[in-house]
């Protein structure tokens, strides 16, 4: 997932707009929790009750009782022009987990990680298998696309959240690669699945010809909207699944409704969705941020709801500017494919996870000032 502004006064307004709402926000809030720095991205659950925070600037926070803890760190590339930042974080027992880097150009620092008592280490090497193999070039992207300040043309990866499928391997949403990739501490790293474009109303093609146009490269060449999966989540029935951001346009964000939650069939590799092993199974979403099973094993979806993620930067120059990232969690049914609200009126929602007893956590505001805080659910 990246975010673009194109003008400073519209980073200055995203801003303030942001705080504003921030102050104010709603819902019924059993536990308030701030001090992670500045930016945080993914939370998770760990064994001992404790709720991990993973800040951007590489430091594990441990929540229990209402007290934050740094616990451990990991040693985040250091990248220019586009700065990496800490992405996700998947418990793996009691002070181990795995964690994921990225978001610089060209793969830049697009890293799987171990973490342990005695430090971190870095497992699996995304940035080189990317720059190596490009997958999603090899189905639909030409690299070209990707040449929009201050990215260039060629491979591009940010690993985002991610699952652990084992202790040894980890399930990875690659949102700039297009890819949901199954990377190991042996250092082996293999495609789980390509994911292919959106189609208009949310649906699934895997004919060129639906794709939805981004823009024309050039009179032989049409760059498409992307899908960015930015988080996935092993099912009760052993099955993959992964929420995507999709991006979009000035000339797109009145067309919310692109985003789909996909299925993979457990064991999958070298998949391209759609396809018999990978099937979208919950669609009409608008820029998904995370998913986790409930306990009452429902799938719940925290997306942004408004005219999708990058509506409200757009359009912060009018007279009216909408609320920033507004989003909301959602209940969905995966055997009907229908979604129930839980809560809506969120300020930039970053992550959700379900402690051992059942507790769903929010991360909340999470470029602005993260706020850790449970959630009342069916």
């Amino acid at each position: 997932m990246r975010i673009t502004i194109r003008h400073p006064s519209a980073r200055r307004m995203m801003v303030a707009i942001a705080v504003a709402a921030l102050v104010a926000m709603p819902g019924s809030v059993a536990a308030q929790v701030t001090g992670f720095g500045p930016v945080a991205f993914d939370i998770d659950a760990a064994p001992d009750g404790s709720i991990l925070v993973a800040s951007a600037d590489g430091t594990i926070y441990a929540v229990r009782d209402d007290t934050v803890q740094p616990v451990a760190s990991v040693p985040v590339p250091a990248t220019s022009p586009v700065p990496t930042t800490l992405n996700g974080i998947a418990s793996i027992g009691r002070g181990n987990y795995f964690a994921t880097t990225g978001g610089g150009d060209l793969a830049a620092g697009a890293k799987l990680w171990r973490v342990a008592p005695g430090g971190a280490r870095m497992v699996a090497d995304i940035e080189a298998f990317e720059i190596a193999h490009d997958p999603d070039a090899d189905v639909w992207k030409d690299p070209g696309c990707e040449a929009v300040p201050p990215f260039s043309a060629g491979p591009q990866s940010n690993p985002y959240h991610l699952a652990a499928l084992s202790g040894g391997t980890a399930l990875v949403a690659d949102a700039a690669g297009n890819t949901l990739l199954a990377a190991s501490t042996n250092g082996r790293i293999e495609v789980v699945a390509t994911f292919t474009p959106p189609v208009v109303g949310g649906g699934a093609s895997d004919e060129p010809a639906d794709w939805m146009v981004l823009f024309p490269l050039d009179e032989d060449t049409d760059c498409y909207v992307q899908p960015v999966p930015t988080s996935v989540a092993i099912g009760p029935d052993g099955a993959y699944y992964v929420g995507e951001l999709t991006g979009v346009t000035r000339d797109l964000a009145d067309a919310p409704g692109l985003s789909r939650v996909w299925r993979i069939a457990p064991g999958a590799r070298n998949v391209v969705c759609p396809s018999t092993a990978c099937q979208p199974v919950v669609s009409g979403l608008t820029s998904v941020i995370d998913v986790e099973f409930g306990p009452d094993g429902l799938l719940y979806v925290v997306e942004y709801d408004v005219d999708g993620w990058l509506s409200a930067l757009i359009e912060l120059g009018s007279e009216d500017p909408p609320p920033i990232f507004e989003g909301a969690i959602k209940a969905c049914d995966l055997g009907s494919g229908a979604c129930e609200p839980v809560e809506s009126d969120l300020v930039l929602p970053g992550a959700i996870t379900f402690d051992k007893r059942g507790t769903l956590w929010l991360l909340e505001g999470n470029i602005i000032g993260p706020v850790l805080r449970t959630v009342d659910w069916p």
